[in-house]
């Protein structure tokens, strides 16, 4: 019984995947991921300048995280008064959020927002291969139609992210190191109306 479920189960993964844009997707093997970033230590808390950019209104501050074991972190984002716009716990299957500002606390910028942080600051162990197009990518699957492709961008490790939801991709994140040696997060939904950037402060060691 256990086989058979967990038969039923990879086929319903391959199938979503081969559903949208995932083909080819090698079964069986994974890869640690060393695309790019920093994945903090228990306990380690990390601060990131932070903007959240709607059309022509944006929100700037600090999103503070703490990596709290090795499934769970938890931020707050606080803004440049040092008013509490939010707080969240991220785990591998998703966002909850905690406390919103009362004139953001509305299910649509809930839902919105702990997607969007999830795929912010989720950095999967490890990813299956499969091949979009002629490309070598790498695939985790979130739940039955959430998906996260990983595209390699060059040998810094710069690494850049595409969400899809189906067939249709919702968002793209750029994750590399600059000039000034910052982890830097960058996330534009498709229709371009949604934006975030993440800046690590964090004193180099």
């Amino acid at each position: 019984m256990k086989n058979l479920w967990y038969a039923s189960s990879l086929a319903l993964v391959l199938f979503s995947c081969n559903s949208f844009i995932c083909k080819n997707i090698q079964t069986g093997i994974v890869v640690n991921q060393s695309t790019g970033g920093s994945r903090s230590d228990t306990l380690t808390v990390r601060q990131y300048k932070a903007k959240i950019s709607y059309k022509t209104t944006e929100i700037t501050g600090i999103l503070i995280s703490k990596k709290v074991n090795e499934d769970t972190l938890r931020g707050v984002f606080i803004n440049e008064f040092g008013i509490k716009g939010f707080d969240f716990t991220l785990t591998q299957k998703g966002v909850k959020m905690g406390y919103v500002f009362k004139n953001l606390d509305k299910w649509y910028i809930r839902k919105t927002l702990g997607k969007d942080l999830h795929f912010a600051f989720y950095l999967p162990e490890d990813l299956s291969i499969c091949t979009v197009g002629d490309t070598t990518v790498y695939l985790t699957t979130v739940n039955r139609r959430l998906h996260y492709v990983y595209h390699k961008a060059n040998e810094n490790l710069s690494v850049r992210a595409d969400r899809y939801k189906g067939n249709r991709k919702t968002a793209t994140k750029e994750l590399y190191t600059n000039d000034k040696r910052q982890t830097v997060i960058r996330l534009r939904h498709a229709d371009g109306a949604l934006k975030y950037e993440f800046y690590d402060i964090n004193k180099t060691q």
